[in-house]
């Protein structure tokens, strides 16, 4: 084999394994960021919220004892529901706290105490 030939050879096959490297260095870096991600949401912070509970509704299931779906509006305005457990037995207009968990990521949940 011609020198020429054989550093052609070569050439060609280290590019293959840099290529195949490369992909595989950049699904480990995609993997950490999920993972980074995953991590991040995991934090949670929990602050009491004050609301007013303006609607109490049962659940919808088969299951009359289930729960509750109750509807509040927090002291900033926002309404949402909250599934309940009956024996809270909310009343409408009652003042009540809700716990907002606020994750590391930005994204924010509520439940009920």
């Amino acid at each position: 084999m011609r020198a020429e030939t054989k550093y052609r050879l070569e050439r060609a096959i280290w590019m293959q394994r840099a290529k195949y490297a490369g992909i595989g260095l950049g699904l480990c870096l995609v993997m950490a960021g999920l993972f980074a991600w995953i991590s991040a949401d995991s934090s949670v912070q929990l602050v009491r919220v004050p609301a007013t509970v303006t609607a109490v509704r049962p659940l919808a299931t088969k299951n009359t004892a289930a729960g509750l779906i109750v509807e509040v509006k927090l002291a900033d305005g926002k309404v949402m529901d909250l599934m309940v457990n009956q024996i809270t037995d909310p009343k409408i207009g009652q003042q009540v706290e809700i716990t907002e968990h606020r994750h590391a990521t930005g994204r924010k949940t509520h439940s009920w105490k």
